[in-house]
């Protein structure tokens, strides 16, 4: 069986093409935090340790369309799918071998409304209370 489930952020936008077929394909990373006590999370922070996995996703067809018009850099998502290895050759003639998630399904979580002004404060304006009566 293989079979996998994730949450996790996108590291950025969904990197939509099509294929000669005119299938859509559309490729992300979802950065996954790491199960890790508060402690352990500041230890691995201060060694330059990583705290978060990033699991390449690939989403095919409707699918793939449907992500690249809904969800951005930092949304949350959960996806459904299995994994599947690939190769390929580089410019230098070497053998690079790929780990990817398909995904089959997915679950917004979170708006995109959300990631994009949840720590965003730079149109933040003073107001001078000084004149309110109470």
């Amino acid at each position: 069986m293989n079979r996998v489930n994730l949450i996790g952020r996108l590291t950025k936008g969904i990197e939509l093409r099509y294929t000669t077929s005119q299938v859509a394909l559309g490729r992300f990373t979802l950065a996954i935090n790491r199960k890790l006590t508060k402690e352990k999370r500041q230890e691995a922070e201060r060694n330059n340790r990583p705290t978060a996995d990033f699991i390449g996703c690939i989403a095919f067809g409707k699918t793939a369309e449907t992500l690249s018009n809904y969800v951005g850099k930092g949304n949350q998502l959960g996806i459904e799918g299995h994994i599947q290895t690939g190769s390929y050759e580089d410019k230098e003639g070497r053998t690079i071998y790929t780990t990817d998630v398909i995904v089959e399904g997915f679950t917004f979580i979170g708006s995109r409304q959300e990631a994009q002004t949840s720590t965003d404060y730079s149109d933040f304006i003073p107001v001078n209370n000084d004149d309110v009566p109470f």
